[in-house]
């Protein structure tokens, strides 16, 4: 009797040792879980889901490969990437159909005041937008507006483009087209040669707005940041708290029972 009281006594010590060690360690896991946990009840607050990642490590790790085309217009205020168009970094557009080109063009907004607008076309829409981003006006098929789209031209308040059936050339107001079969070629908008580095800053935009915080809190979180291992460990983890728990449980009870035994 008295040495299976030795041994319980024993067994408790060491327990206690163990609790105290591994609730260490478990402290760092509780803290982590705590703050991110937080972050993501508040993500809407933080605007975690608007925050986009821009470290290449990441956007490698996670799979997120660059575009496949990147072309500037209007001295690189225009960016195209792959399908999207960029207007000094605000996205602009995300097309469905592969984009041709971009340029500036007048356009009559009252009876005596003319600006100037962007349009961009892709193969079946022309689309115009304001310097300050904001989208004007979306023209496709059902507005006239030829099919296939090759390549594009500005004359003045007139837009001429090429398709696979020839030359169509618009009125001022985009709605009337008309074959047109010039003498001399029209002077097509042609992307225009950047640097490197302004390449590199496109790439990294197209990229980043695949991967925001809220993604990167919400995989480390639950551990899938790092695949399957991650989330074993994060069960593990989970494990570690419920047998923590457990533990301090049984010490807590067999305490008290003691105290009052005595």
């Amino acid at each position: 009797m008295k040495s299976s009281k030795l041994l319980h006594n024993r067994l408790i010590r060491h327990l206690r040792e163990w609790h105290r060690k591994l609730g260490i360690i478990a402290a760092f896991f509780i803290i982590f879980l705590s703050i991110t946990g937080v972050a993501l009840n508040h993500t809407t607050t933080l605007s975690l889901a608007q925050k986009p990642i821009r470290s290449l490590w990441l956007l490698d790790h996670y799979g997120i490969a660059p575009p496949n085309d990147i072309r500037f217009y209007q001295a690189s205020s225009l960016q195209v990437t792959n399908n999207l168009v960029w207007f000094e970094g605000k996205l602009l557009l995300d097309s469905s159909a592969d984009i041709v080109s971009g340029g500036v063009m007048p356009a009559k907004v009252s009876s005596d005041a003319i600006v100037e607008v962007f349009i961009i076309a892709s193969q079946s829409h022309l689309y115009l937008y304001n310097h300050q981003g904001e989208m004007l006006d979306q023209l496709g098929l059902e507005s006239g507006i030829p099919e296939g789209i090759e390549a594009l031209s500005i004359d003045n308040d007139r837009v001429i483009v090429k398709t696979s059936s020839g030359y169509y050339q618009s009125d001022s107001t985009l709605l009337d087209w008309q074959v047109i079969y010039p003498l001399v070629a029209p002077l097509w908008i042609k992307a225009q040669s950047v640097s490197l580095q302004q390449e590199q800053q496109a790439a990294l935009a197209y990229r980043s707005q695949f991967l925001t915080l809220e993604r990167i809190i919400l995989d480390a979180h639950s551990g899938r940041i790092l695949g399957l291992f991650g989330v074993l460990f994060m069960d593990a983890v989970a494990i570690l708290l419920i047998l923590l728990s457990l533990s301090g449980v049984y010490i807590w009870v067999r305490y008290a029972r003691a105290k009052r035994e005595s």
